[in-house]
């Protein structure tokens, strides 16, 4: 009967569902845009600068969605407040302290000010 159980739940809860997402929160220390575009901050939660979203809008995320995420993180950073950015893990092996770094690292789906 146990098999069986286990069976059905896998059936129901394709394993694609497992895949989890990641939040990464914290204080940001840095921000920068550089000469290509790229938007960089430096979070506490990695200890590196990651890029966070083009300002040009390339790489999927609008140029409007990129200033609101530069304005959060400013507003963060002025006010001594920690953010949250979301970031999609498919293989279920990334953590934010395994972030790849600056333009390698992955965009986050969302970038949240806490309050």
């Amino acid at each position: 009967m146990k098999k069986l159980s286990l069976i059905l739940l896998i059936l129901i809860f394709p394993t694609s569902s497992f895949a989890a997402n990641i939040w990464c929160t914290g204080t940001v220390s840095n921000i920068y845009i550089d000469s290509t575009k790229n938007v960089m901050i430096k979070g506490s939660w990695r200890n590196e600068y990651t890029r966070i979203c083009r300002t040009d809008g390339a790489e999927g995320i609008d140029t409007v969605t990129c200033s609101l995420w530069v304005s959060l993180v400013t507003t963060a950073m002025t006010n001594n407040k920690t953010v949250t950015l979301m970031y999609d893990d498919q293989n279920g092996a990334l953590t934010c302290e395994t972030l790849l770094s600056y333009t390698r690292s992955s965009q986050p789906y969302y970038v949240m000010l806490n309050q």
